[in-house]
């Protein structure tokens, strides 16, 4: 493999990882996708052969610089998105589903209040979704 591919290619990840940890998943996630669009908008041809460059052949079949960025991203939106899932699971309220237990099937809404609509439901989700998102409980 190119000593200068590998080392961007590490660089990159390290960055991205970096602001995983320190920073925020979702910032990671942008940046790991705005970086490499902003440097083709900015420097399309070099850019183009960087990707076009081969680094091996397996089986007959040439691997380029572009099909290793792909299985990069590929990688690191998977620890992004599963990092998000275990934040939210670890920063749900358990409390508010032991409540939803302890209230038995006999004990319904008083027949004069009125169930939620779907925006309001929509309205609830969301705010409690930015709650979760910013690190609350």
């Amino acid at each position: 493999m190119d000593t200068i591919s590998l080392l961007l290619f590490f660089i990159y990840a390290m960055i991205t990882l970096i602001i995983l940890v320190y920073l925020s998943p979702i910032v990671s996630a942008i940046l790991m996708i705005i970086i490499p669009v902003a440097i083709v908008f900015l420097y399309p041809e070099p850019v183009a052969q960087f990707f076009s460059i081969e680094q091996f052949s397996y089986q007959g079949m040439p691997v380029y610089n572009i099909h290793i960025m792909l299985m990069l991203w590929s990688a690191l939106l998977g620890i992004v998105i599963y990092s998000e899932f275990l934040s939210w699971y670890l920063l749900r309220d358990v409390s508010r589903t032991e409540d939803k237990k302890a209230i038995s099937i006999t004990e319904q809404q008083e027949p004069d209040e009125k169930p939620k609509s779907i925006k309001n439901k929509a309205e609830d989700f969301l705010l409690n979704l930015g709650k979760i998102m910013s690190g609350g409980k």
